[in-house]
């Protein structure tokens, strides 16, 4: 990616949830091949975007930690002075309301025009992702551009909460959010948005509970 475009989209890894289906652990902190989950998912978005901030509710201290050694691995001095790079959800919205709430923090506390999210649990995101739903964006002048695959249905899969969001719907999302909305899947069907496809099904794998972790592993 070119840097006007990297230095226009601010990256925000999505770590603020409950850890359900990882027996209520720290779900971005637990171990995959030797690294935290959410290690894995900076050191993809790092190199694309200028900017890397963390969604998150524990554990920020160690979040941060994480935050800088993936700007340091890209030869980016720290972005680590005030406001710092973790944020929980701000405490106007309802807490453990899912990753909507994350979402509208990250936009609250975006100064680019553009964030790209991604939860904590896909750690082998593509290294073109962002260049890629920026260009789509460019071209359809959509607002949310989000990843697909194929499936097996004739409609591919979207991976909703992985995506390029322009930061003007913020007002709209929070006005959604207050009225109930908590499925990500609806917020963005309700935007201007578009999608790309990519080849590789497995770039968007979620280790979205221990059991995967361990076939994985």
């Amino acid at each position: 990616m070119d840097e006007t475009t990297s230095a226009s989209v601010t990256a925000w890894l999505l770590a603020g949830g409950e850890g359900r289906r990882m027996q209520g652990q720290d779900k971005g902190l637990v171990d995959y091949q030797g690294r935290p989950l959410a290690a894995w998912v900076l050191s993809c978005l790092a190199p694309q975007c200028d900017t890397l901030r963390i969604s998150a509710n524990r554990n920020l201290a160690r979040y941060e930690q994480l935050r800088q050694e993936a700007n340091k691995a890209c030869a980016r001095p720290s972005d680590a002075a005030p406001p710092v790079g973790v944020y929980p959800d701000d405490p106007d919205l309802e807490p453990r309301s899912g990753p909507l709430a994350g979402i509208i923090t990250a936009m609250r506390h975006t100064d680019t025009e553009w964030l790209m999210v991604a939860p904590c649990d896909m750690p082998h995101l593509p290294h073109d992702l962002v260049a890629r739903l920026m260009q789509q964006a460019a071209q359809t002048n959509a607002d949310i551009v989000i990843p697909c695959t194929e499936s097996s249905t004739p409609e591919p899969r979207f991976h909703w909460v992985c995506g390029l969001i322009r930061k003007r719907v913020c007002p709209d999302t929070l006005h959604q959010f207050v009225n109930g909305e908590r499925k990500v899947g609806h917020w963005v069907r309700s935007q201007s948005w578009s999608s790309v496809t990519f080849p590789d099904t497995s770039a968007f794998a979620n280790m979205n509970s221990l059991e995967t972790l361990r076939g994985r592993d």
